[in-house]
């Protein structure tokens, strides 16, 4: 027994391999009748191919088990384990022929620029993973690349393992599912000393609908004798929350023991005999199936229209009474794709519309979300003093913000997901439905380039000797004025020995007084920091939000136009291919309709290879 072996029989890098064959085939196919066009969409979904990354995103609370369960899975220590110290950046985990590191970094000062990888010694990764760091203040670290020669990863399998969640309203969590949003699969982990808590049921709703595939482990069983009650009570959980969601109970000590004496059944009773099955037939497995299906797609619309021109001929040249008939046929449906092209197509017209009005509602949710949270901040800091709460109020405020970041940027997917279909229903009468994903980008990203300044709040407590100055200040006004007034209104001399103590009531009020003006100050200051954080933050992702539907649109408009491009050329070659045919002499006629079954065999021949790709 290895440390990755899998019960898949049929390894998804064969998969690949017969997926590369048959595009390579298109390809070919493309260049031989003079469709380069076509054969560049191959291209495209050839490095695809042969870049097969399937990420796959660990996350979970602080001290659940997730570096001992990503240690433990690929049988090495690449993820800090430590009880007082905490990973506090993400950990990338993928298959290289050799064992290396690599730290991405950016300046302490300046962490608005593109961060810079560095190679840095495999013992340091704890170091630089961690809340340790690099050791160096001058550079901050932002991630940690590893690279392992093990089987497990050499089908494209990549590992993340996060920082804890801290529970659903942490910026650890905001950002754990900022990397879900561009995830195939998720990893959630929870050990089996206690049930699902709310705020990782709350955790894991927003993980089902950002991540395709979702799977839960329960670690530590090894030391809760009570785990499988655990499971139980887990699995209701899930079902009363309505989601069909594995939950694998594993153990890390266990699989790490199998490992050492090659003990398949103490493998098998770790739980990591499932999870390697699960990863390599349902995660890894699943997107080389989805690759096959977009890889049938792609070369079934490259048959269709590689077979379209000498299907043309074919029935202009059985048929030369008809083929006038042919021809004109042929002509109205070139000018239909003729109508798909440029600016003025009503799928063009379409998109530009629907990317002002997605826009327009993107900015308007944020706005509203950013106006929501400003009004919670300006209450709890009414009712409050900054000055004892500012502490557990500056987190608060970061976390909330980047939950609604997160949910913006759910909703501007979500949107242009239905965009895209909508521009696509254009070109089913052509026969085109093909999508391509689209380029949205980590939304959490852009919070690092935003940072709370407290500088404007005072937040220093008024000290002993600041009060008594205060009281004396007051005091001693109030005596003066009690004195003076003795001496000026000869009725009020009898009051006079009273004054210290009217001096010391006037002293309390000036100090009270000051106190409140102290604290209408600090929540003004407070309010105003809150107002420049939201106004910083909105204006960032604003500005990210437009970059990305302008990357959206731009992405969507070159593929449709790409398709469009490719349906105009088609009818063209067919329409020509027609109209020499009805010009052929009798003689010619049958010499040329040998050479066109032949073709036609050809491209039958390639598209039964294309129909192997989805064959059971």
């Amino acid at each position: 027994m290895t440390a990755d072996s899998a019960p898949n029989p049929r390894a998804p890098s064969e998969s690949n391999d017969d997926v590369r064959k048959v595009l390579e085939l298109g390809r070919q196919a493309s260049n031989a009748y003079g469709r380069e066009d076509l054969a560049e969409r191959l291209d495209r979904l050839l490095v695809q191919v042969g870049k097969p990354d399937v990420q796959v995103v660990v996350v979970g609370e602080f001290k659940q088990g997730k570096s001992s369960l990503i240690n433990a899975l690929v049988n090495a220590k690449v993820c800090p384990v430590d009880d007082d110290i905490a990973t506090a950046v993400p950990t990338v985990i993928r298959h290289g022929e050799d064992k290396g590191a690599v730290a991405m970094t950016v300046p302490t000062d300046n962490q608005d620029v593109e961060a810079t990888s560095h190679v840095i010694p495999f013992e340091e990764v704890p170091a630089y993973a961690t809340e340790i760091g690099a050791g160096d203040p001058d550079i901050t670290v932002k991630g940690v690349e590893i690279s392992l020669p093990r089987k497990l990863l050499a089908n494209g399998l990549v590992l993340v393992d996060t920082p804890g969640v801290g529970g659903l309203g942490s910026a650890h969590a905001t950002a754990a599912l900022g990397a879900l949003s561009v995830a195939d699969a998720a990893l959630f982990v929870s050990d089996a000393s206690q049930e699902f808590t709310r705020a990782e049921i709350d955790f894991l709703k927003q993980a089902s609908d950002l991540c395709p595939q979702v799977l839960c482990l329960m670690t530590k069983t090894d030391f809760y004798p009570a785990w499988r009650r655990v499971l139980e009570i887990n699995q209701g959980h899930l079902r009363n929350e309505g989601f069909e969601v594995p939950i694998i109970p594993v153990s890390s000590l266990l699989r790490s023991e199998a490992v050492k004496r090659n003990d398949r059944e103490l493998n098998a009773e770790s739980g990591f005999a499932e999870l390697v099955g699960q990863l390599t037939t349902s995660v890894v497995g699943g997107a080389a199936m989805a690759l096959r299906r977009r890889a049938h797609q792609d070369m079934i619309g490259v048959c269709d229209q590689l077979a379209g021109q000498f299907e043309a001929e074919k029935a202009a040249l059985n048929d030369p009474e008809n083929a006038a008939a042919l021809v004109s046929k042929l002509e109205q449906t070139k000018a239909r794709s003729e109508e798909l092209r440029g600016n003025l197509a009503t799928w063009s017209t379409t998109l530009t519309d629907g990317i002002g009005d997605l826009n327009s509602d993107i900015d308007f949710d944020f706005r509203q979300r950013m106006r929501t949270i400003t009004q919670e901040a300006d209450l709890a800091i009414a009712n409050s003093d900054p000055l004892d709460t500012w502490a557990e109020f500056e987190p608060w405020l970061v976390n909330r913000v980047s939950y609604e970041v997160v949910s913006n940027y759910r909703f501007l997917t979500e949107r242009a997901g239905s965009l895209s279909m909508e521009v696509a229903t254009h070109f089913e009468a052509a026969g085109e439905g093909l999508l391509e994903d689209l380029d949205i980008h980590n939304p959490t990203a852009v919070l690092g380039r935003v940072g709370m300044d407290v500088s404007d709040i005072d937040l220093t407590e008024m000290t002993a000797g600041k009060a008594g100055l205060s009281m004396v200040r007051g005091g001693y006004t109030g005596v003066i004025m009690f004195t003076m007034l003795g001496g000026m209104v000869a009725a009020a001399a009898p009051l006079v020995p009273f004054a210290p103590v009217v001096g010391l009531l006037m002293g309390r009020k000036n100090l009270k007084d000051e106190k409140e003006r102290q604290l209408g100050q600090r929540r003004l200051q407070a309010k105003n920091t809150v107002r420049r954080y939201c106004d910083e933050v909105s204006f960032q992702v604003s500005k990210d939000s437009r970059d990305t539907l302008r990357r959206i649109q731009r992405q969507l408009r070159d593929h449709y136009s790409t398709r469009a491009d490719e349906l105009n050329k088609s009818t063209a070659e067919a329409l020509r291919a027609a109209g020499e045919a009805a010009k052929r002499g009798s003689t010619e006629v049958v010499a040329r309709l040998k050479d066109v079954e032949a073709e036609l065999g050809r491209i039958r021949g390639l598209r039964t290879e294309v129909d192997k790709l989805v064959a059971l």
